[in-house]
């Protein structure tokens, strides 16, 4: 279903500059792809058994449960990560209430070690050469081109000279009816303080895509870039306590849904809200499967 790029080699060359129902409205969500993966195996993790026992979830769950007893390849591979990388994998899967569906977030925390100072581009192995290889805010179909190089200019240079940085992804998954649907991600930025004496010295690091930053400065600079943004991409962050994501999807009605997730990481208790024109908004909550690797 998708594949998985390794960023701790590609980070290395990204932080400078280098180039150039909610009533008749359906919740189903597009079938799309924006990132490509690698297939990991999971051999060397394993997903412990699975109970379901939240009466709400117990349809979502059971779902859940028999792709993971019969080892579906796409979901264990989401839920494990890549065997061969180094970074921890974290998995949530939020099982909606009363529903045969569930959604999957997953991505990989960069190590501490593997942070770097924000750099002009300087060729293979500088962070700015990482940045420009995230290809955040895509070129595409309607998009002036001229708006997207300034775009991209401005978030490959928006840094502080008191963190450091690494280059990576968030992946959304969607399931319905033991059937994979959909599969979203955006590229970008893990930001990781830097210990300034006063401050505590275990900082956590902190993701924020590269559509989630464009939304947050159009919006805060008359919507400079709007011609650049793209609904259907994905808003994501991710702290050490929540992960926060948000992006429209085309319904039946051809208008747009807006869709929005948010889980507490600590417990995995979820919500989610559906709303469209014409349409009660329409919110559900319950508690996502963890994991961690």
């Amino acid at each position: 279903m998708k594949r998985r790029r390794n960023f701790t080699f590609s980070i290395i060359v990204l932080l400078g500059l280098g180039f150039r129902d909610i009533g008749a409205v359906s919740q189903t969500k597009p079938t799309t792809t924006n990132i490509p993966k690698k297939s990991p195996s999971a051999a060397a993790r394993t997903v412990p058994a699975i109970k379901c026992t939240e009466p709400d979830s117990l349809v979502a769950c059971k779902s859940f449960k028999q792709l993971v007893d019969a080892r579906d390849k796409d979901l264990i591979d989401s839920l494990t990560g890549d065997k061969e990388s180094k970074q921890r994998h974290f998995a949530y899967s939020c099982l909606r209430p009363k529903d045969d569906a569930f959604e999957v977030i997953e991505f990989d925390e960069p190590l501490r070690e593997d942070f770097r100072p924000y750099s002009p581009p300087e060729g293979a192995g500088s962070l700015g050469a990482s940045l420009f290889e995230a290809e955040a805010l895509p070129y595409g179909e309607g998009k002036p081109a001229s708006k997207v190089i300034d775009a991209q200019k401005k978030w490959y240079e928006d840094h502080d000279e008191f963190s450091v940085y690494q280059v990576g992804a968030v992946y959304l998954e969607s399931w319905e009816n033991g059937i994979a649907t959909a599969s979203l991600s955006d590229f970008g930025k893990w930001r990781l303080p830097l210990s300034q004496g006063h401050s505590r010295s275990d900082e956590q690091a902190y993701f924020e895509s590269a559509h989630h930053w464009l939304a947050a400065f159009n919006e805060a600079n008359a919507n400079q870039f709007a011609a650049v943004d793209d609904r259907e991409r994905p808003r994501i962050s991710v702290s050490d306590t929540a992960i926060y994501v948000h992006y429209s999807f085309k319904n039946k009605n051809n208008d747009y849904t807006d869709y929005t997730l948010t889980v507490q990481r600590s417990t995995g208790r979820f919500i989610e809200s559906f709303a469209a024109p014409g349409s009660e908004a329409f919110d559900d909550s319950g508690t996502c499967v963890s994991f961690k690797y």
